[in-house]
């Protein structure tokens, strides 16, 4: 099963290499969730973007669990991760001090970058 902190645990020496399939997962949702977590950045002022980073990424993760034919024990498992992941980087945003740019600059500056590289 995927979990966040499995290095951190007691007996993780145990499982010092994780197996191919733990490794293609955990790459795999950590690209959802980024992935969403850019559309919504792009997407512009929510109410609650956290609840939509979620529930975006829930769906993707339902879609392409689907696609490749997981098991809804795999697929759960999936998205628990994502969320766990998501809730670390939410962890690791709300300790650190804020920045001195407003946020549609930070906008403005990625989407400038994206329009570059195309």
């Amino acid at each position: 099963m995927l979990i966040t902190d499995r290095e951190c645990r007691r007996g993780g020496e145990r499982f010092a290499v994780p197996t191919l399939g733990e490794v293609e997962g955990k790459l795999f949702v950590s690209e959802v969730v980024a992935t969403s977590c850019l559309r919504q950045l792009f997407a512009g002022p929510d109410i609650d973007p956290l609840a939509s980073i979620r529930r975006r990424t829930k769906q993707a993760l339902q879609n392409q669990c689907t696609k490749v034919g997981l098991c809804c024990e795999d697929t759960d498992a999936a998205v628990d991760y994502a969320f766990q992941l998501l809730d670390a980087a939410v962890e690791a945003v709300a300790n650190q001090p804020k920045p001195k740019f407003k946020r549609s600059e930070t906008v403005h500056g990625l989407s400038r970058m994206v329009a570059s590289k195309h």
